[in-house]
């Protein structure tokens, strides 16, 4: 159902049951899936796909070009899965290389921005107003709760919680707790992983691989040798070390 005052290109591709509400503006190829709902108001650049199933409330911007002084008016894209909850006034740029992805089953709050060449995992929260920069990437079930800026090329591990209203310039590990400014690790997201259904080995495994990172006086590197050393390579911990060793920006500690 398309409202009588949206603008439709005859380019776009929408698929079934997909709603647009009034006053929508919908450029030449864009491929919207079945059942995707847009309230009023919302502006869907060239270049830009999303899923089945998501629901687009009014103020929406997506694919504008990057707010970066390197683009030159070359291809931009942005792509977006399954399911994603996105609230008023959200804007996602388009990537100015690499594009600019987001997973399935995502909840982006009110007044988020996501920017240029960002790449979102699946089952991810970003509460109210905050703010991503270019190249950030973002796992699978971490929430980052509403007022924070996260500098560009940050990596924010899978289900980790950043505090509301800190500021981002470091690597957040996977299944950490980050608050304070500047930002650190205050421990473990117990009540997240409790909630996720880990168990109590594993959750027993990464508080002693935490302990390890985070209170014995040894460097990063040094750390890691003794969780390699000392703890069972679950998947868990493995993802932790890989994630860690891969940092370019450093780790909030």
């Amino acid at each position: 159902m398309i409202h009588s005052t949206a603008i439709v290109n005859p380019g776009a591709i929408l698929g079934k049951n997909v709603k647009i509400g009034p006053y929508c503006i919908i450029n030449e190829r864009v491929k919207i899936g079945n059942g995707t709902e847009l309230g009023p108001y919302i502006h869907i650049k060239s270049k830009t796909s999303i899923g089945k199933e998501c629901k687009l409330y009014e103020g929406v911007s997506i694919g504008n070009p990057p707010q970066d002084i390197q683009f030159k008016n070359g291809k931009t894209e942005v792509k977006i899965g399954d399911r994603n909850i996105i609230r008023e006034f959200v804007t996602i740029h388009g990537g100015s290389s690499t594009g600019t992805i987001i997973g399935d089953d995502n909840f982006l709050m009110a007044y988020v921005h996501i920017a240029h060449n960002c790449k979102l995992g699946n089952k991810i929260i970003i509460a109210n107003a905050t703010q991503v920069a270019g190249y950030v990437e973002i796992e699978d079930y971490a929430f980052v709760s509403g007022l924070c800026p996260v500098h560009q090329f940050i990596r924010i591990g899978c289900y980790s919680m950043i505090g509301g209203g800190y500021r981002v310039p470091r690597d957040v590990i996977p299944y950490a707790l980050a608050v304070s400014d500047p930002l650190r690790i205050k421990g473990l997201n117990l009540i997240g992983l409790k909630r996720q259904g880990f168990a109590k080995t594993t959750i027993k495994t990464l508080q002693e691989a935490f302990d390890i990172l985070l209170t014995r006086d040894l460097n990063t590197s040094q750390a890691l040798e003794e969780i390699k050393k000392e703890l069972p390579q679950i998947p868990e911990i493995k993802h932790l070390l890989k994630f860690i060793e891969a940092s370019k920006r450093g780790i909030a500690k």
